[in-house]
């Protein structure tokens, strides 16, 4: 199999995150059964309520060979995000067009590439003993929420049997074949403060910014601290910071009407070997204090797995580096904190992701593929 042919046919069926995903799935379920897989489908709606489905497959071992090696467990996502704004020489966000040495289309970096390139893999495997199930998951909501990881996590089969086996994982999001031990995670919620909307010639109203600003301003030096307070950083990400962002929503949002509700969304991004747990629940209880609502509270942990295990070391010497990297975005990987074992590793860089002209190297492409021959060879073949 070709990657690039197998890109190009994923990055042709649209699967914005705003929409199902049930097209791509089946496009993708088919080819995993011609290589073998039995697949599971979860259907579910996303946190928008749109209807979706997670792949949970699993290649079992031959019967001829004894298991005896370690299975491996790769995860991706089919989803991508929008297209509004796109503009590219080469073509529409999903004409899949080859050109310059590359491929160019929505998803052709994040993550449809990727993908393309462990199926061309696993494909190169086939005429040899498999001696460990390899299991295959992708899910199509890692951009607008990653409800569909949680329902992997809890409801399928495949992945109790992987995490039981003690599968090592492999999530293939572009890092241009770095390994990459550690993420961050993300945490959203929102803090929200009551007036009374009336005409603003009037005595009658109450805005609601009034009783928000005081929070606003411990935001304010809660972000200062962020930048300052060793606590709270980690030198192993190229921004070691927390990443504190806020946006203000009031509504009505007219200037001749006293606003009735002030909602500040509070988003950042957690790092292992930080203490901002504890400064979640500081600023939960500083919003309490100042009789402020809390809701919508989404955690996702950041993601670590300790550099000198073996499993690391292995992906490091089958990719001739030295010491693993770390990624300041987060993924899917953030529900699978069941896996001690688990990496990012994907063709590709993240900085050609959510372009308006998204694009991944062929030669990218032929590289992941070799790469990921090497690593399922290692684990799940005789």
């Amino acid at each position: 199999m070709d990657p690039v042919e197998i890109a190009q046919k994923f990055i042709a069926v649209d699967s914005v995150t705003t929409q199902s995903n049930l097209a791509i799935a089946d496009v993708q379920s088919q080819l995993l059964e011609e290589l073998g897989f039995e697949v599971q489908r979860l259907e579910h709606r996303d946190l928008m309520g749109v209807a979706k489905v997670v792949l949970a497959a699993r290649k079992s071992p031959d019967s001829r060979t004894s298991v005896s090696s370690t299975p491996v467990a790769y995860f991706c996502h089919n989803d991508v995000v929008s297209v509004e704004g796109w503009n590219c020489e080469h073509g529409g966000p999903f004409a899949a067009k080859v050109a310059a040495g590359r491929v160019w289309g929505r998803g052709a970096c994040d993550m449809k590439g990727p993908t393309a390139a462990a199926l061309a893999a696993i494909a190169a495997l086939a005429e040899l003993p498999q001696s460990a199930p390899l299991f295959f998951f992708v899910t199509g909501d890692e951009e607008s929420g990653m409800a569909g990881a949680r329902l992997l996590t809890d409801n399928s089969s495949f992945y109790c049997e992987a995490v039981a086996l003690g599968a090592v994982g492999v999530i293939g999001e572009p890092s241009e074949l770095q390994v990459v031990n550690s993420h961050k995670g993300g945490c959203h919620f929102d803090v929200c403060s009551s007036g009374v909307a009336a005409h603003s010639s009037t005595n009658d109203g109450l805005n609601a910014n009034w009783q928000l600003i005081p929070f606003l301003h411990y935001l304010q030096q809660l972000h200062c601290r962020c930048l300052t307070d060793a606590s709270l950083q980690n030198k192993n990400f190229s921004n070691p910071t927390l990443s504190l962002n806020v946006v203000i929503d009031n509504e009505p949002a007219a200037f001749n009407i006293t606003v009735g509700r002030a909602t500040c969304h509070i988003f950042f991004r957690p790092m292992p070997h930080t203490q901002w747990e504890v400064m979640l629940e500081e600023i939960k209880r500083t919003a309490r204090d100042m009789e402020l609502e809390l809701s919508s509270i989404r955690c996702l942990s950041p993601v670590l797995t300790d550099a000198e295990r073996p499993f690391v070391r292995t992906a490091l010497g089958l990719a001739d580096q030295t010491a693993p990297a770390s990624a300041c975005y987060a993924t899917d990987g953030c529900c699978f904190n069941d896996l001690p074992d688990l990496i990012v590793l994907g063709p590709g860089s993240i900085e050609q992701a959510h372009r308006h002209d998204e694009w991944i190297e062929i030669e990218q492409l032929h590289r992941g593929t070799e790469l990921y021959r090497k690593l399922f060879r290692h684990y799940a073949f005789a």
